[in-house]
């Protein structure tokens, strides 16, 4: 909005007797505008940062539980089920296993958490059967 305001008042510049203000009139919404698209991924980062170092289960060892039916995840604070059913889709990289409940909900299984390559291993095999939309990306 900021931009297209200061591209109309640059356009604008022609009509006026005061040429130079309207010309640093239209430059001052136009880099305002660009100063607040370049802004919103550093504060959207910030804030998710912030929330996560007020989360009470940063930094605990959480223990994950496979099984037919389920994922059970424990820390000393929370637990949960995840029913295979409800995860729409899986990712596999180099460095771990991103579980996609929505589009913007994930999970993280880093590669490092597992007890060794058979359990990861184990671990994406039960995925590829349980989870339609399972991709290996390594």
């Amino acid at each position: 909005m900021f931009i297209c305001m200061g591209a109309l008042s640059l356009c604008a510049a022609g009509g006026t007797t005061q040429k130079w203000k309207a010309i640093a009139f239209g430059l001052a919404f136009v880099l305002g505008g660009v100063t607040l698209l370049l802004a919103v991924p550093l504060f959207m980062r910030r804030a998710a940062l912030n929330s996560y170092a007020k989360k009470p289960d940063r930094d605990l060892l959480i223990t994950f539980e496979l099984g037919e039916e389920r994922l059970t995840c424990k820390s000393e604070v929370a637990s949960s089920d995840l029913l295979w059913r409800t995860i729409r889709r899986v990712l596999r990289t180099r460095d771990g296993f991103l579980l996609y409940l929505t589009d913007t909900q994930v999970h993280w299984r880093p590669a490092h958490g597992f007890q060794g390559t058979d359990a990861m291993e184990r671990f994406a095999h039960l995925a590829k059967a349980k989870v339609e939309d399972y991709k290996d990306e390594r």
